[in-house]
């Protein structure tokens, strides 16, 4: 099952996710989660950036390329009978690529290519919020307020069309993992069921 995180930087995604790492591990169900940076077209991602090397399209398709290796670590069969959690999946490239004034339907295109999702969430926090919870020791590409206003608007446009499930996330943080967790056990149980 192919279950992804999407929203602004600092919207509390990588936690949500170690936590449902480790309960679905505690309930012995298969899980594994993967988040941009870590491949060495991530790290690659990461250098350029802070040397300044990066421009809109290099960062589509380096991103593109990032997301197909850590696609490719997955089987058929592990998405069938695994739980993998994605910080991140192509809906991130096409919010902060729009954001940036590349065309939308050029950057899905380029992504097209990526298997949908079986349940997505949109973790929704403020601007204002994403540049407050920064620190030292987060990455963030680009965390100006304005530029994250724009990123936000792009992902509400197409969070419908895109299936993703909008999560208030203003407030606490165990609110919001017992909100999701939820979604995703309703999710596996219709999914059972249609089985039988």
């Amino acid at each position: 099952m192919l279950v992804v995180f999407e929203g602004l930087d600092n919207c509390g995604k990588t936690t949500i996710v170690e936590k449902l790492k480790n309960y679905y591990d505690q309930q012995r169900v298969p899980a594994e989660f993967t988040r941009e940076f870590e491949t060495d077209v991530g790290k690659l991602i990461k250098k350029m950036s802070q040397e300044n090397q990066l421009d809109s399209i290099l960062k589509s398709y380096l991103f593109a390329a990032d997301r197909q290796i850590r696609t490719r670590m997955y089987t058929d069969e592990d998405y069938q009978n695994k739980m993998i959690l994605f910080d991140r999946y192509y809906h991130s490239a096409v919010a902060y690529r729009m954001a940036e004034g590349i065309n939308k339907e050029w950057v899905m295109t380029l992504n097209s290519v990526f298997k949908r999702p079986d349940i997505g969430f949109y973790i929704d926090i403020t601007p204002e919020e994403s540049v407050k919870r920064n620190t030292d020791t987060k990455f963030n590409i680009l965390a100006s307020a304005e530029h994250l206003s724009k990123v936000r608007n792009a992902y509400l446009s197409f969070i419908d069309e895109e299936n993703l499930i909008y999560i208030d996330g203003m407030r606490d943080l165990e609110s919001i993992y017992n909100d999701i967790l939820n979604y995703i056990e309703t999710y596996r149980r219709e999914k059972n069921n249609k089985r039988l």
